[in-house]
């Protein structure tokens, strides 16, 4: 963590490691999770909103898998956000570095977001990640927690032996759709690095973008979603 400094990933500022006060002290992320912000405050992303959240994860990750570290529990609860409206990834608890040698931990992270070679006990890498962020995505279009109608057993059953996914809703610009099933895929080598995923985002964001900074009013209802807060 103390090698880690990117502006879209939560800053390490020290620890303490003597017990009975072992504690690690990061940069303080006024917005909280964004999985507190869907499922606890109700609130609701709107796509230009919710393309700029995806783009600053998807730089926090793409640092992260160019310095060879793996997240393995990539969910809304472990993105933060600050006061300045920039989110950033968190949660260390379970990444490691990515070796040539060595087996890394099965089923590690959270059923609901977990690839599914990681549930099978297969090699994985930094693909996993992309699974994950794929839900993550889907969390960002919803606001509803993924399968929440199965136990988490259920749903990496499902995911394993059915293929099963969440529904992308009827309403997703067809592009975001076809990233979405991008990440997905059951097979890793089939999903794209967030350095596409970046490229992929920006050019969606752009389409949706005016002349003056301000989002294009949505055809169906005609009225403006958001403005795009330039920094």
């Amino acid at each position: 963590m103390r090698k880690v400094r990117h502006k879209n990933v939560v800053q390490f500022i020290g620890a303490c490691t003597k017990p009975p006060s072992l504690c690690i002290v990061t940069e303080f992320m006024h917005g909280g999770s964004v999985y507190d912000y869907l499922h606890k405050q109700r609130g609701v992303f709107k796509l230009p909103t919710l393309l700029k959240v995806a783009i600053d994860i998807s730089k926090g990750m793409d640092y992260l898998h160019q310095n060879n570290i793996i997240h393995r529990d990539l969910k809304a609860a472990n993105i933060l956000m600050d006061e300045n409206e920039v989110v950033k990834v968190a949660d260390f608890g379970v990444a490691r570095v990515k070796t040539q040698t060595g087996v890394m931990t099965a089923e590690t992270g959270t059923y609901r977001w977990m690839a599914p070679e990681i549930i099978e006990h297969k090699p994985y890498d930094h693909k996993a990640d992309v699974f994950s962020f794929g839900i993550v995505l889907w969390e960002l279009l919803t606001g509803k927690i993924p399968y929440d109608y199965l136990t988490p057993l259920q749903a990496a059953v499902g995911v394993v032996q059915k293929g099963l996914r969440p529904t992308v809703p009827k309403n997703t610009p067809p592009k975001l759709a076809e990233l979405l099933e991008k990440c997905w895929q059951q097979d890793p080598a089939l999903r794209p690095d967030f350095s596409e995923i970046i490229e992929i985002l920006q050019r969606i964001a752009k389409e949706e973008v005016g002349d003056g900074g301000e989002w294009r009013k949505e055809k169906s209802s005609g009225r403006f979603l958001s403005v795009l807060r330039r920094k």
